[in-house]
């Protein structure tokens, strides 16, 4: 069983490591190296009036981190993103746990619209989002300078009327599933 649970500051040395983690870094845009010094100002400093950060836990092992950023609370939208262990990628986790912070967003923060980007080679991030029913909206040509080369980037976006079409679709949240 998979415990989710708000981020904590307990969470912030696994946090370091896996941004360090070439596995996870190679998809995502974070100042490197991650430090602990840094993660604990983000942490002590960083508005939970627009965003919400998850770790989800089973048998005591922090098995993946995820939230929403740019809560928009006007225009009822926000940007997903998740990471899952470096030593447990490929093994269903990161679908299981974006259905459920999908159901999240649309039951508890009443959202009607989650949106993401994604690098155009992250094969298995859009094959998990285009089976939730994220539309692809744009590419992003060479949107992103990374590692010498420059990196186009996926749109994709989810409508509340589009989950509410689902199989996957909850009516309330459970914090232990």
């Amino acid at each position: 069983m998979i415990k989710a649970r708000i981020f904590s500051f307990e969470d912030i040395p696994s946090r370091v490591e896996w941004l360090n983690d070439p596995k996870i870094n190679k998809t995502m845009f974070f100042d490197l190296p991650a430090t602990i010094e840094k993660t604990e100002a983000w942490f002590k400093n960083k508005d939970k009036t627009t965003r919400i950060d998850f770790s989800f836990v089973e048998k005591d092992i922090l098995v993946g981190m995820g939230g929403f950023i740019n809560i928009d609370k006007i225009n009822a939208n926000a940007e997903f993103y998740i990471m899952i262990s470096p030593l447990l990628q490929g093994k269903g986790y990161g679908k299981l746990l974006s259905l459920w912070m999908y159901n999240f967003a649309f039951i508890e923060l009443n959202l009607h619209k989650i949106y993401l980007y994604t690098n155009d080679d992250n094969i298995a991030a859009y094959k998990i989002y285009e089976y939730a029913g994220f539309t692809l909206e744009g590419i992003l040509r060479e949107q992103k300078y990374k590692s010498g080369v420059f990196i186009s980037r996926r749109f994709y976006g989810l409508l509340r009327q589009e989950w509410q079409t689902k199989e996957w679709k909850k009516e309330i949240i459970k914090y232990e599933f």
